[in-house]
């Protein structure tokens, strides 16, 4: 099959080398497959396919999948159900909505050991702002697919910025800090010097430095940001690693969801603790996309909600995820690049 025409393939811009089927089990008419991709790196993704097309996210494949469950791999916990039917926002990874009440999150691209979202939402099932696990699935150390809870009548946070404008920024801060905490108790925090903060942030420049010329104009600016951070030592935890509007859900609460991390980042890079204002810096640079595209968000609630204000950890923070956008949108959506280069200058 053509993976470079799926949504949820990671690595379009890049020629692939070489692809084959390294894993398959027959479902009825489909096909369960485990591919191998060699695009320079090699990858492992997990389609369910039918003449040569992934069916996955539609009510056949759906069913499909939740019916043979137990073939591909190792069940922990509960994953049992009857009717399985497509969330239908396909994107890296695949929902699918069982009985009504769970949601079955089947992961796309496969990484050796188990996956952040299964990991952190295990340990923290009690918390009240993130679905619960119910039960997940590996094979061969993968994490192929988790069952949680269903959010009921969730609005996504982004859409809600840009049509109403959000009214509930206070408690979206007071719910990523209480998710923060909870974190905190269950995976406890490490205490580092300010400098391990400032030496990840200009590694990570360096890197991203090397992607696009957008940003070359910038590098002093960024680094100037980044030695304002303090020599004092910090505590440093697990996060959610890649928090913003999109991965927020308003229904009787707000509740975080998608806890894998940024998936430009390798799994084992994604398991490693940060300081949870990395977490609010996202969210911060989310708010500013959504002013940008016409909504409403006001950062100084949010900040205010979760217990802040302005600062040079945050700030630097802030910077490093508008230095990332800078590279997304150049190489993606070029007529964007100004939204997060202003959020540089603003921060100069």
């Amino acid at each position: 099959m053509d993976l470079k025409n799926t949504r949820f393939y990671g690595s379009k811009s890049e020629q692939i080398l070489n692809q084959q089927v390294v894993a398959e089990i027959p479902v009825g008419s489909s096909s369960w497959q485990i591919i191998e991709v060699d695009h320079g790196n090699v990858d492992l993704y997990q389609v369910l396919v039918s003449d040569d097309v992934d069916v996955l996210n539609t009510d056949r494949g759906a069913q499909t999948y939740l019916e043979h469950l137990h073939d591909f791999g190792e069940i922990s916990g509960d994953m049992s159900g009857d009717i399985a039917v497509p969330l239908g926002a396909d994107q890296s990874n695949t929902s699918l909505v069982v009985d009504q009440r769970w949601i079955l999150k089947v992961f796309r691209k496969l990484e050796e050991g188990l996956n952040p979202d299964v990991e952190l939402l295990s340990e923290i099932s009690d918390c009240p702002h993130v679905a619960g696990v119910r039960g997940h699935i590996t094979r061969d150390g993968r994490t192929l697919a988790m069952m949680q809870q269903l959010i009921t009548g969730g609005r996504d946070g982004f859409q809600l910025a840009l049509d109403p404008g959000l009214e509930d920024e206070e408690t979206l801060g007071a719910a990523i800090r209480t998710v923060h905490e909870d974190l905190a108790k269950k995976f406890r925090t490490t205490e580092v010097p300010g400098a391990h903060i400032r030496d990840s942030l200009n590694n990570h420049l360096d890197e991203i430095l090397q992607q696009t010329d957008a940003l070359s104009a910038f590098e002093d600016t960024l680094r100037d940001i980044y030695a304002r951070i303090p020599d004092d030592a910090v505590e440093i935890q697990r996060i959610h690693g890649d928090l913003h509007l999109g991965q927020t859900l308003l229904a009787d609460r707000w509740y975080l969801i998608d806890f894998e991390g940024e998936p430009a980042r390798p799994l084992e890079q994604r398991r490693l603790p940060d300081h949870p204002l990395r977490d609010v810096a996202g969210m911060v640079r989310s708010f500013g996309y959504a002013e940008a595209m016409g909504g409403r968000a006001d950062v100084d609630k949010l900040l205010a909600g979760y217990g802040i204000e302005r600062d040079p950890i945050l700030d630097a923070y802030i910077a490093d995820k508008a230095a990332y956008e800078v590279v997304y949108e150049a190489n993606n959506r070029p007529d964007w690049v100004e939204i997060p280069l202003t959020a540089i200058r603003e921060l100069s």
